[in-house]
């Protein structure tokens, strides 16, 4: 038995009081054993929750168990004798206590089952996006999770270990069968990367080219003056720079219309890329009216004569417009590399060339020496006239 009565004197202090409107010894000992096992099993059985632990619920049951079989307390005198002491077992503390203890439990189990429900379908959808190339594959392992669902809604702790263990034994079979395919999944994979990759170099070509004349635009020139200065004295080679401004562009602009305008940049543009058709040479839109193109490698005689039919090609364009057609000629300033240059420094003493040719009269070449005056002049087509004399405005003239 698991509880012990006391002796049975006059004065003990630990014997249990009657049940009352029981008149049978062995009856209450009977009831009171009973109630201490079921206390005792309760405790024995007990499992941690998130605010009390089974060590604690465990100690908490095996009080009750002694307060129910000893007794609890004094309830005051006996009816008999005076002074004789009465205990009193607290059945209804015991019944409050074991109700809200077991509500507990079952809610913590409650709550458990269903965040536990949330992590399978989450791990449910995981998987069916994982595996979701093989249909066969997916019929297999969609059927054995919906077995382990369905083992969750019925709480059956057997049947989700069990179920859950067949799950896993399907994935690593549908896995293993999957290397094949994940091998060529991975080599389509490399094509589509090397697809992206040219793909991003045409984005990387696009963002170099101005929009409206579809030439390389002010940074791709900057970058690319560098690199061929840098590269020129290695190679002992002779790079050269045209600077071309179109004359009067801003006059273009007001007589016939900003969409004029934007044709004759269009239309020079083409010019320019006629007159430079070898692949090492570079033509781009430096800003406004003005373009440059560089050169590589060549004599600065050389780069006179191309420079002239530059001249020539432009001025005998034919651009009509709804107010009348549009004559076009342009200026240009001509520059070799020189020793010491960067990119910055021989497109300034380009730039200083194209001023000079400016405040010649227009349409018309000049050349830059090293020490940046301008000295070579090349006269305009005969078919031309020089522009009228003004003074070198750069910006819009």
């Amino acid at each position: 038995m698991f509880w012990k009565k006391a002796p049975a004197t006059a004065t003990a202090t630990r014997e249990p009081s009657p049940v009352p409107g029981n008149g049978n010894g062995s009856g209450e000992d009977a009831a009171l054993d009973a109630l201490a096992s079921l206390l005792k099993t309760f405790g024995d059985n007990a499992f941690d929750t998130d605010n009390v632990t089974a060590l604690e619920t465990r100690s908490e049951c095996d009080g009750w168990a002694q307060r129910i079989t000893m007794g609890g307390g004094k309830s005051g005198e006996g009816e008999e004798g005076k002074g004789a002491t009465v205990f009193k077992r607290d059945f209804p503390g015991v019944r409050r206590y074991f109700t809200a203890q077991r509500l507990h439990e079952r809610e913590f189990v409650g709550r458990s089952l269903g965040n536990l429900r949330q992590a399978v379908h989450a791990f449910a959808r995981c998987l069916t996006t994982t595996v979701g190339e093989d249909r066969a594959a997916d019929e297999r392992v969609g059927s054995q999770l919906g077995k382990l669902i369905g083992a969750f809604q019925s709480n059956d702790s057997t049947a989700i270990r069990y179920e859950a263990e067949s799950v896993v034994a399907v994935v690593q079979e549908v896995m293993a069968k999957r290397s094949e395919s994940q091998k060529r999944m991975l080599g389509e994979l490399s094509q589509k990367i090397s697809e992206l990759r040219e793909e991003l170099q045409e984005v990387r070509e696009k963002a170099a080219l101005d929009p409206l004349t579809q030439l390389f635009n002010r940074a791709a020139l900057d970058a690319h003056l560098d690199r061929v200065a840098d590269l020129a004295f290695l190679l002992s080679s002779s790079p050269c720079i045209l600077m071309i401004d179109i004359d009067h562009f801003k006059r273009i602009n007001d007589t016939y219309g900003h969409p004029a305008g934007d044709d004759v940049l269009r239309r020079v543009a083409d010019a320019l890329v006629r007159n430079f058709l070898r692949r090492e040479d570079f033509v781009a839109r430096y800003g406004g009216e003005e373009f440059v193109v560089v050169i590589p490698d060549s004599t600065l005689h050389n780069a006179e004569l191309r420079a002239e039919r530059v001249l020539q090609s432009i001025s005998e364009l034919e651009i009509s417009t709804d107010k009348g057609k549009v004559q076009v000629t342009v200026s240009i300033g001509l520059s070799s590399l020189s020793s010491g240059d960067t990119g910055k420094s021989w497109l300034a003493r380009a730039d200083a060339a194209l001023y000079e040719a400016k405040g010649s009269g227009r349409n018309c070449v000049r050349v830059a020496r090293e020490t940046g005056s301008a000295v070579v002049s090349v006269a305009p087509p005969r078919s031309m006239s020089p522009g009228p004399r003004s003074f070198p405005i750069r910006s819009g003239s």
